[in-house]
């Protein structure tokens, strides 16, 4: 057995303390941009990290830990660059919405090329001109959900400091919600809006053009296919019913509670980056779903599946491209049990699996504790008191199981999830804020919501009856 490589964090080793950054259904594509980002790109993060690591998480997904005090330096250092004032904002926005854009035009050349005709030199030279605008683009992918995330929590306390002060508890919910209603709205609150517009009663060429416009909201990584027409039709059932609420305008709001103008400036930041922490997600499915062709050229070549490619290095599959490699399939037969990935002292994308993770694991003083809750707390993201019958899910294939009635206890949420959670009494998550998926669509169907808990899914076994009150921040095992 070939000796674990030493990572770029070994003297600090003793001194880490690993904190979860997510937990998601993401392949060796996006695992890689993770690891090596945060310590590469100084360019644009201020303060840099190099202890940062994949490792399997709970069924198919893959978990990205960092050191908490490099954690906190990067978030400390992207907020004093970006987002201390308007005027960073403007220029931060600017450019994340050329790189995206960008980034998804180039997978639109690259989907319409005849890739068939391309010698393997060729396409790997095409490759890395797409890796080279995914990565300028995972820049801001990730720096703007690292920023939504402190901004989010910093403008709560802000607001709520202004409903304690003029005694507004009472509408509190609903100044949250003007607060954090995204100013435009992403792809998946898009779709949802055209739908419900039309009662749901969308048929024959409507529904093409509509199914060719959003296809590809799906395609979370590479190992992710597009909606079929059936599958999409699926999806905007959930829609059919439209959302009546009682809206008013943040502006009114702002002057009802007299905020000062500073505070005024910075709520505006916070609402701003709601709509960019969505948008970062449509740029980065599209991009996926457009260069598809590419990696399925690839994957032709190297005599492997689509879907399997996502399990392989950027290095190995230009290795691969030119010699082959007759192990390939074992490797990758391998790394769908689990795999982990760091970089070396050289800043070199490690990635083990096999036997090799466990023994890491136990290295890098990353195994699972046991964990012993009867009562789990939160934030509250949306208002409302239920019981019901728990159903985890770890992974979209879990989505089915949800039915009408039933209390959706998830890693996290995300477009697929949508027509689940429409079905769902509460929704409870490990992972996010106030401004998470999970939230803000729990906000637009008015489903009580409890975000950030860190161990629902651990400590709630499937159907188990809880106890929900999304308005003191507690989830209850009965």
């Amino acid at each position: 057995m070939k000796k674990i490589p030493d990572p770029i964090f070994k003297k600090y080793l003793k001194k880490i303390s690993w904190k979860k950054i997510y937990e998601r259904e993401y392949g060796m594509q996006y695992s890689e941009v993770a690891v090596g980002i945060l310590a590469r790109n100084s360019y644009h993060f201020p303060k840099t990290s190099i202890a940062q690591i994949v490792i399997p998480g709970s069924g198919k997904n893959t978990a990205f830990y960092i050191d908490d005090t490099s954690w906190i330096a990067l978030v400390e250092g992207l907020n004093k660059k970006y987002t201390n004032n308007l005027t960073n904002l403007e220029k931060y926005e600017n450019q994340f919405f050329l790189d995206g854009k960008n980034y998804v035009s180039l997978a639109q050349k690259i989907n319409k090329l005849k890739l068939k005709n391309l010698t393997n030199e060729e396409l790997v030279k095409l490759y890395k001109t797409y890796q080279e605008a995914l990565l300028r683009y995972s820049n801001f992918a990730w720096s703007a959900f690292i920023l939504n995330n402190y901004i989010a929590e910093k403008a709560a306390n802000i607001i709520d400091s202004y409903i304690t002060k003029y005694k507004k508890e009472n509408l509190k919910q609903n100044i949250h919600d003007a607060l954090f209603k995204p100013e435009k709205r992403a792809a998946i609150l898009e779709l949802q809006y055209i739908v419900e517009k039309h009662s749901g009663r969308i048929l024959g060429k409507d529904l093409k053009k509509l199914y060719e416009q959003y296809n590809w909201l799906s395609c979370l990584d590479l190992h992710n296919t597009p909606w079929t027409k059936e599958e999409f039709q699926e999806h905007i059932k959930s829609f059919t019913t439209v959302t009546q609420k009682n809206e008013v305008s943040f502006e009114k709001i702002a002057k009802e509670l007299q905020i000062s103008k500073k505070d005024f400036d910075y709520l505006l930041m916070a609402k701003r980056f709601v709509y960019i922490k969505d948008a970062r997600d449509d740029y980065r499915r599209q991009g996926v779903f457009y260069a598809l062709p590419l990696f399925a050229e690839m994957a032709k070549r190297l005599k492997i599946t689509s879907s399997d490619i996502s399990y392989l290095l950027e290095q190995e599959i230009i290795d691969f491209l030119s010699k082959e490699n007759k192990k390939i399939k074992d490797l990758i037969s391998q790394r769908k049990k689990g795999f982990v990935m760091y970089l070396d002292k050289n800043k070199k994308t490690v990635c083990l699996e096999g036997d090799y993770v466990n023994q890491t694991l136990a290295l890098f003083k990353l195994q699972n504790e046991e964990i012993k809750h009867h009562e789990l707390t939160g934030k509250v993201a949306s208002l409302g008191h239920v019981k019901g019958k728990a159903v985890i899910v770890k992974g979209i294939k879990d989505l089915n199981k949800v039915e009408v009635g039933n209390i959706l206890v998830a890693v996290t949420t995300h477009p697929d999830y949508v027509p689940a959670m429409r079905r769902a009494l509460a929704i409870v998550t490990d992972e996010g804020g106030i401004t998470s998926h999970a939230a803000i669509v729990s906000r637009e169907f008015s489903i009580p919501c409890i975000v950030g808990t860190k161990h629902a899914t651990k400590v709630i076994k499937n159907n188990a009856m809880i106890d929900v009150d999304a308005i003191n921040g507690k989830i209850t095992i009965l």
